[in-house]
């Protein structure tokens, strides 16, 4: 309410400023036609309607919303292919970044982790690395029909070529494509629920910028290993939100 109601005062300085009128009614109905309109985005389903100030705050205070849920599992890879979960952390959009990733058979038992701070970086830059260091360590091992799991839409739908991509990002779009046709993988999305393993590796390097390697199971620290057996277990996590959860 300050800052709407600033917003309204400073429009009402310039206005009168360059030989215009505001009256205070007016101020007060531009106040509430604003909140309106923000109660309108940000609760759809909501019916405003054009009531007064008293009457919204009395429609707020009587509003229960309606929780929706979606159980995300992480799904073992198809028989004689193996499953790459990948994340990018980053404290601020750029800022310190680390990047992690998770190879894991159709049993789901680990075959390699890894994570290693990379300095300052973007969230989508941070994922792109994480793919592309990911692919190589399949490559190298000659790992075959790789499925890549990313809880980024944004990256996925830029590598698929359905979204453009920026400019200082091509080379190394460029590359993961490469990469995924020479070793058969492919790439999909993923709830953050879902991977909560490559999730938490990354942060735990992201403000240390240590870099972590995992050859097996017990090498993984206690709370990690604990969403491993959970993911072998197929033990849900729910994702909960206040709007519609699109599943597919």
């Amino acid at each position: 309410m300050p800052a709407f109601i600033m917003w309204i005062i400073w429009k009402r300085r310039n206005n009168i400023k360059h030989g215009g009128n505001v009256t205070l009614n007016n101020m007060i109905w531009q106040v509430q036609d604003m909140i309106r309109k923000l109660l309108k985005s940000l609760y759809p389903w909501m019916k405003i309607g054009k009531k007064d100030w008293p009457h919204m705050v009395n429609l707020l205070k009587k509003y229960k919303p309606r929780l929706h849920y979606y159980c995300v599992t992480w799904k073992f890879p198809a028989r004689d292919r193996v499953k790459c979960n990948i994340d990018g952390a980053c404290r601020g959009n750029p800022g310190m970044s680390a990047l992690a990733f998770c190879v894991r058979d159709e049993f789901g038992d680990l075959i390699y982790a890894t994570a290693r701070g990379i300095g300052i970086a973007t969230n989508t830059e941070a994922e792109s690395m994480a793919i592309k260091e990911a692919l190589g360590f399949c490559q190298s091992i000659n790992l075959k029909e790789v499925t890549i799991e990313t809880y980024s839409l944004t990256l996925k739908t830029m590598i698929e070529r359905e979204w453009k991509v920026p400019w200082d990002l091509i080379e190394m779009i460029e590359g993961i494509r490469v990469q995924m046709q020479l070793i058969q993988a492919n790439i999909k999305h993923i709830y953050r629920e879902g991977n909560a393993v490559a999730d938490l590796l990354a942060n735990e390097v992201v403000d240390t910028q240590d870099t972590n390697e995992y050859h097996s199971f017990y090498e993984l620290p206690a709370h990690i290993r604990k969403h491993i057996n959970m993911d072998k277990a197929q033990i849900p996590n729910l994702r909960i939100r206040t709007r519609r959860i699109n599943n597919k």
